[in-house]
């Protein structure tokens, strides 16, 4: 019998959840590291050679979490550092950036568009994210899409003496919890046939390998976010 849990569990219930604090936001900051290091760059290549010789230019982070490097927009602010704390170049303001209407004052007024690990925010239609990027963009500005292949769960040993019994038991677990919410992130081996049915032009797609050093902080970084998300899952129905 197929599980209805899924079609009672609103995706959008963690990234509004109000208790989440501090843990978190340290949570945030070691992603935002570890994408770094994976990808090696802040804008991408074709970004970056777009805008050489702009003295200024205007970008939006979508879903930034707890910091931006320019105009920053989240549904939830809870983790927003304090404005006192920020350059005056960074502001960061509370937006569900999947809703319609936008406000007027930011539409077509973007150079570049970053958004980072939205897939947990969305099942598989990525039309209203593409939708609110290109609303945002001026004409010919960019768009850099950046996620960790979430729907692969590999697990490795560093040693034979090492069992994986453990972390293919957690594995097991988060392949069933997505499953019982009616998440997936499989479309994401097509990330870029996405952006061009929704009217992008000259788009690119990377993908890179781990490094080997980070595996461990990735890891870590997954089993938190799924530890804040399971108090907040469906309950098992009987």
């Amino acid at each position: 019998m197929a599980d209805p849990s899924h079609e009672k569990y609103d995706l959008s219930t963690y990234s509004i959840a109000p208790a989440r604090n501090f843990r978190t936001s340290a949570r945030l900051h070691l992603q935002h590291h570890l994408f770094q290091n994976t990808v090696g760059y802040v804008l991408g290549p074709h970004v970056e050679s777009s805008m050489a010789g702009s003295k200024e230019f205007k970008a939006a982070d979508l879903g930034c979490g707890n910091g931006a490097q320019s105009d920053g927009y989240d549904v939830n602010p809870i983790n927003f550092p304090a404005p006192a704390f920020l350059p005056e170049s960074v502001t960061l303001k509370k937006l569900d950036i999947l809703a319609k209407p936008l406000p007027e004052e930011i539409l077509g007024v973007y150079d570049i568009v970053h958004v980072r690990a939205m897939s947990r925010s969305i099942k598989s239609d990525v039309t209203p994210l593409l939708s609110t990027a290109l609303d945002l963009l001026k004409p010919g500005g960019w768009l850099q899409w950046e996620e960790s292949r979430a729907y692969v769960y590999v697990v490795q040993s560093p040693s034979p003496e090492i069992s994986k019994s453990a972390c293919e038991t957690i594995v097991h677990v988060l392949q069933a919890g997505g499953k019982s919410i009616g998440w997936s992130a499989e479309y994401l081996a097509e990330a870029d046939r996405h952006p061009k049915e929704q009217g992008f032009e000259d788009v690119h797609m990377k993908t890179t390998e781990t490094p080997k050093r980070d595996l461990k902080a990735w890891t870590e970084d997954y089993l938190m976010v799924w530890e804040e998300l399971s108090s907040l899952l469906p309950p098992k129905e009987k």
